[in-house]
């Protein structure tokens, strides 16, 4: 016979029941351990705010140190200071290396932070460092009037305008002033670069800044795309440059002007003006219609000497007589181009 086994029945709901209680203790154990951490971090930052915040470690002169110091262990250490008190260039103990062995530019004092522009750089700095990505540098030519009486620095901000004769207007064609470019950045007034005057002023113990005298070009900072548009213009006309606010980012919203804007004023162009006679005293028929062309030459009625323009050459010459388009004999055989000119003028009774 074969052997049987009794068969273990499980009841299902205590499975759950333990179940349950093992996810319990489990989801316990994993809050106890998430408070426990965010009560560790908590402290953590109450210390450091008792303290003033997070600190980072900078180089700072253990005393004071006058210009032309060699910076070395000797004469600085490390200081936890509070990040927003320092500057964007302060050192930190990591960059010590890049500093040590290299002269004060400047006399620094105890636990004041030790800064990159108060050592001297040995890397000789040319106009390309001062360059962002994608951007060129073009030299412009210019005059007293453009440099601001030599008042213009490297950081200001200028609008170029081109003042040149519209190579597609027809004869005679007048000068006009359009806006080539606007808010370009000034990089170089001369040889004076971007950061390089403030450097010189402090070695000299001068005026930070000071703009370097008698220079006749600026290098301006573009685009690619800009730096040929300015190079095509200087062949065409010249260039204008106007200050602006370094603040100022609005457009200007001048596109073009053009010499005879400025004596119109606002007045429509000259128009050839029609004089129309009254009707003749004493006769019902309407006389004949006199038109004023002025400068009108037309052979075989050219007025005599002295006389004044316009002046038919019957009246100049004493007749007394004036002539309208098909009364005279002298408008008979005329070119067609002539007669197309006159305009047909009525007359008659009415």
């Amino acid at each position: 016979m074969a052997l049987r086994l009794p068969r273990l029945r499980v009841n299902r709901l205590w499975l759950t029941m333990i179940g349950a209680i093992v996810l319990g203790l489990l989801a316990a154990w994993l809050s106890v351990n998430y408070i426990k951490s965010r009560e560790a971090r908590m402290r953590e930052e109450l210390a450091q705010k008792a303290k003033g915040g997070p600190t980072v470690a900078v180089v700072v002169p253990v005393r004071d140190v006058p210009k032309g110091t060699v910076v070395s262990q000797k004469v600085v250490a490390a200081r936890e200071v509070v990040p927003d008190l320092l500057y964007e260039d302060a050192v930190t103990a990591d960059q010590f290396d890049k500093i040590a062995g290299k002269r004060l530019l400047r006399p620094l004092l105890k636990g004041r932070p030790l800064r990159m522009s108060d050592v001297i750089d040995d890397h000789v700095k040319d106009l390309s460092d001062a360059l962002g990505t994608g951007w060129r540098a073009l030299t412009i030519d210019i005059d007293e009037t453009n440099s601001f009486a030599q008042m213009l620095r490297p950081g200001n901000f200028v609008d170029l305008y081109l003042i040149a004769q519209d190579p597609a207007a027809p004869p005679p064609s007048t000068q006009e002033i359009r806006a080539l470019l606007p808010r370009v950045k000034v990089l170089a007034t001369g040889q004076t670069i971007v950061g390089a005057a403030t450097v010189a002023a402090d070695e000299a113990g001068g005026q930070p800044g000071r703009p370097q005298i008698n220079y006749n070009n600026i290098t301006v900072e573009v685009t690619p795309s800009q730096a040929a548009r300015i190079a095509l213009a200087q062949q065409v006309g010249r260039i204008r440059a106007v200050l602006r606010n370094a603040e100022d980012e609005k457009a200007t919203g001048f596109r073009r002007l053009a010499t005879t804007a400025l004596f119109t004023d606002g007045r429509s162009k000259p128009s050839i003006e029609y004089i129309v006679g009254g009707r003749a005293s004493g006769s019902g028929a309407t006389p004949p219609i006199n038109i004023n062309m002025p400068n009108l030459s037309i052979p075989g009625l050219s007025a005599a000497p002295g006389a004044p323009a316009g002046t038919p050459a019957s009246a100049a010459a004493g007749t007394g007589a004036s002539y309208s388009p098909g009364q005279s004999a002298a408008f008979s055989g005329q070119p067609a181009a002539i007669g197309a000119s006159i305009p047909a003028v009525p007359t008659g009774a009415r």
